[in-house]
């Protein structure tokens, strides 16, 4: 069994803690590993633009497809944009 969960909210949602446990074993606990796909920028007026991203989990790599999947589902339902940080 996989537990996900993940503490990081709009409007800054890469500077959340993501926990992993399985069967009840904390297999990853760390902050900040997610980035956003999202982007900010400014027009000729300096009027902010935010675009909407995805947040992606960056150390996918080290662990099973079944957490991997596990970790999508839970960051796709967390509200994202790049832009909480200007």
């Amino acid at each position: 069994m996989i537990e996900v969960e993940y503490d990081g909210e709009y409007p800054n949602a890469c500077r959340g803690t993501l926990l992993i446990k399985e069967n009840g074993i904390i297999v990853y606990n760390k902050m900040y590993c997610c980035r956003s796909t999202g982007g900010v920028w400014f027009d000729n007026n300096w009027n902010a633009h935010v675009e909407q991203g995805e947040l992606l989990w960056e150390d996918t790599d080290k662990f099973s497809e079944e957490i991997q999947k596990a970790v999508e589902e839970k960051l796709s339902t967390i509200s994202v944009c790049c832009g909480g940080c200007v």
